[in-house]
């Protein structure tokens, strides 16, 4: 399975990081998780490691805790067995998910969120409330919401411009900004 893994190496040198995105995929997909990003810091003399993992883009919800801590089990235990992975020196390891505030900036994130509540501005600024009910293609498939009145500090300030209730469709191109808009239930 082909991903666009967010690499970044700041503390371990960039083939490193591909070794690792390497060695660490085949323990996360045997999990059904994908790699999502992989980040090294340095803090001290000591070597962070941040694993990002996620369902695949097919599926909606959210990975299982359980799932995400058998992951972090495997993958320290690989590196506990294996210190050239990351070089000598103390090393912390974070297994992780993106979490529900995380920005949708590509097509996989919009897959994963479909059937959720969006936070929507698009290129030209508009700006909209919408679930988010398919994914055509590169084009997304919105059902606006009406938004709740909310009293406004500085009337003098101009509204942004909002898309109308009802059916949306915009190609992910449009979308200048995509967050999940939590639902209390």
């Amino acid at each position: 399975m082909e991903q666009n893994v967010e690499k970044n190496s700041s503390s371990v040198k960039g083939g490193q990081i591909e070794q690792l995105s390497k060695v660490f995929e085949p323990i996360i997909e045997k999990h059904g998780l994908v790699l999502e990003s992989l980040d090294t810091q340095r803090r001290g003399a000591a070597t962070l490691l941040d694993v990002v993992v996620d369902l695949p883009e097919e599926e909606i919800g959210s990975a299982d805790l359980d799932t995400v801590t058998d992951v972090s089990r495997e993958l320290s235990a690989l590196l506990d067995a294996d210190a050239s992975l990351i070089g000598e020196g103390p090393s912390t390891l974070e297994v992780t998910t993106p979490g529900v505030f995380r920005p949708l900036t590509e097509l996989r994130h919009f897959k994963r969120a479909r059937t959720r509540l969006l936070d929507v501005e698009d290129t030209s600024g508009r700006t909209f409330l919408g679930r988010l009910e398919e994914v055509e293609g590169d084009e997304l498939v919105f059902d606006v919401q009406k938004p709740p009145h909310v009293p406004r500090k500085n009337a003098k300030t101009p509204r942004a411009e909002k898309v109308p209730p009802g059916p949306h469709r915009m190609p992910v191109s449009d979308v200048a900004r995509a967050e999940i808009h939590l639902e209390f239930r």
